[in-house]
């Protein structure tokens, strides 16, 4: 049987020698640690999403101007599930999409950039936060 934690193990592993506890323990943070801020914002911004896209999301923004593993966004996806039972990657492609049309008919300052073969890279202004659950002001 296949080792379902093989691409997390191996993402980790990726990193320099110095970086992998702390980015381990960084994978941890972002999937186990629920941030309602975070989901109480989004939800006030009418995005109308379901619990495993704002996990995504979440994950895309906690690692904002990184790109994130396809393995990471199906871990975050899948937290409500056992380990064999995660999404497979489709479920992600059109999460993405999902959030990049909310992102776009909400006139939203956040644009997430795909790199093929390695994941998504959500980019944003520093000043925008989900947090805040208020979308600035567009200017003309």
């Amino acid at each position: 049987m296949r080792d379902p934690l093989a691409p997390l193990r191996a993402e980790v592993m990726a990193q320099p020698p110095e970086e992998r506890v702390e980015y381990a323990l960084d994978l941890l943070r972002h999937y186990l640690d629920p941030v309602p801020e975070f989901f109480t914002g989004v939800h006030r911004l009418g995005f109308g999403l379901q619990p495993a896209d704002v996990r995504v999301l979440r994950a895309l923004d906690a690692r904002r101007g990184y790109i994130v593993s396809m393995q990471s966004l199906i871990a975050a996806r899948s937290l409500d599930r056992a380990v064999d039972d995660w999404a497979p990657p489709q479920k992600v492609i059109s999460c993405i999409g999902k959030l990049r049309s909310v992102m776009k008919q909400r006139r939203l300052p956040v644009t997430i950039i795909t790199f093929k073969t390695l994941g998504y890279c959500l980019e944003a202004p520093e000043h925008f936060r989900f947090e805040d659950g208020v979308a600035p002001p567009v200017s003309s």
